[in-house]
């Protein structure tokens, strides 16, 4: 099985005499997203081992009060410890410094004074080839664990603009992801629902879903929802306005005619810094959105993302930008549309953009509870939670429902997880892999663990 680089962080534990010796390998670390915990004793380090459940402990072969034998010796007592490597610093080729280490499986070795770089590229050798998951990662067929899952989240209904259906959510939507709306009224039958795009009214998400790409049955009941009251009735045609930067003069000619049919207002912008000084002009509240065609990492993408940033959520109109890249990802400032599209999505797009300019009024009624529900697949668990693979990219941050029968059990019933971190397997494959949390297993680690990997080895035993 393979996973995705950088997935899972990593906690290195540095187990040395003076913490000073750690200070210059902070930045380097931080940069690999390692985190770094520090001990100056054998005592220390074995409860800190127990706090933090680290993927790799580095240690000087002669302690203070023992030496890198003892630490093997006594990690190899706890079976849940037993696989987490150890790197040992050897301060010079001495009967002192190498006795300990005769007759133990250490992970590797650094001779000398300690370079930062050159403990950066250990560490990291170490870390991948144990396929740079946790050394608790457990794979779910390994562990005899169903492997097909479902993940879901809580949503109401609140009604329609247009042709745009609204829902109110605890999460962000992402627009590759086709989500099953499963409501909690049984008489309602379930949708389909395709292009989803986000909105923030303060700390609301609200994701908004073209009408006309809804399938199933749920969409006799979606199509007779109310009109949502804004609090701009009557001036959609001052919130049609859009900012539209691309390079290419002849293709905005082309939009403009199409999009006029809609009632679209496109304001032209020959290059980024055209677009950015219109969008720091144009600031009564009537802008609808922008769209920006493709945004370099030269000093004009920088500059426009800057402008986006500096410009308060309140007053900020969405912006959406066509890309090619592979590891675009939308943010609360900027929603990215993969090339190629069709018109017809970009419109969609736009759509639910400029609709979403215009606040709700007060006294909405939050009326049809449901679930986004998208398959998934367990690919197995560790010390803190797991990690999933999905053929769509979860937004990081997302509280999510895992719904899993076997989990369910072992976590008595408490499925919800967060995202911490999602990262395409491949550029070869449409697949993306997500680290997740589980709400359970926060607190004391190495307890959550003992629990989980008891209840592994119990279905073992069973299935034998």
């Amino acid at each position: 099985m393979e996973y995705a680089k950088g997935l899972t962080p990593h906690t290195i534990l540095f187990l040395v005499d003076k913490p000073e010796r750690t200070i210059a390998l902070g930045p380097l670390f931080t940069k690999l997203k390692y985190k770094i915990v520090t001990s100056t004793s054998l005592y220390d380090c074995l409860r800190l081992i127990d706090q933090e459940m680290p993927h790799l402990v580095v240690t000087d072969s002669i302690l203070s009060d023992g030496n890198a034998g003892n630490l093997y010796d006594r990690m190899q007592q706890q079976a849940i410890f037993k696989d987490i490597p150890i790197l040992v610093v050897i301060a010079a080729k001495t009967v002192d410094q190498l006795n300990p280490l005769k007759g133990r499986k250490f992970a590797g070795f650094v001779l000398g004074k300690v370079e930062p770089k050159a403990m950066a590229l250990k560490v990291k050798e170490i870390l991948e080839s144990r396929a740079d998951v946790s050394p608790f990662f457990v794979r779910a067929d390994a562990g005899m664990l169903q492997e097909d899952c479902t993940l879901a989240t809580n949503a109401r209904v609140v009604g329609r603009i247009g042709d745009q259906l609204v829902c109110h959510s605890d999460s962000e939507v992402d627009p590759d992801a086709t989500l099953l709306c499963q409501p909690q009224d049984k008489a309602k039958g379930p949708a389909l629902l395709r292009l989803g795009s986000n909105v923030h009214k303060g700390t609301s998400i609200y994701n908004f879903f073209p009408v006309n790409q809804v399938k199933g049955s749920g969409k006799v009941w979606i199509t007779t929802l109310p009109e949502i009251n804004l609090d701009r009735v009557g001036k959609s045609i001052a919130t049609s306005k859009i900012i539209f930067y691309d390079p290419k003069p002849e293709r905005f000619e082309q939009f403009k005619r199409v999009l006029g049919g809609y009632d679209i207002e496109l304001i032209y912008a020959s290059n980024l810094q055209a677009a950015g000084a219109l969008l720091q002009r144009e600031t009564d509240g009537t802008l609808g959105c922008v769209y920006l065609d493709e945004l370099p990492s030269n000093a004009s993408g920088i500059s426009i993302k800057e402008i986006i940033s500096k410009i308060p959520d309140k007053s900020r109109p969405p912006v959406i930008a066509a890309t090619t890249s592979l590891v675009a990802r939308s943010t609360k400032e900027i929603q990215y549309i993969k090339k190629p599209f069709g018109l017809g999505t970009l419109v969609e797009m736009l759509d639910a953009a400029i609709k979403s300019r215009s606040s709700f009024t007060d006294g909405v009624t939050l009326s049809q509870e449901v679930h986004y529900q998208t398959p998934a697949k367990l690919l197995g668990l560790d010390e803190t939670g797991g990690i999933l693979q999905t053929k769509f990219p979860v937004v990081i941050g997302n509280k999510l429902l895992l719904q899993h029968a076997e989990l369910s059990l072992m976590w008595e019933g408490n499925t919800e997880v967060r995202i911490t971190s999602v990262a395409r397997l491949d550029d070869s494959t449409n697949l993306w892999q997500a680290k997740f949390e589980a709400l359970t297993a926060q607190g004391n680690k190495s307890r959550y663990w003992e629990k989980m990997s008891r209840q592994i080895s119990d279905k073992l035993l069973q299935s034998s």
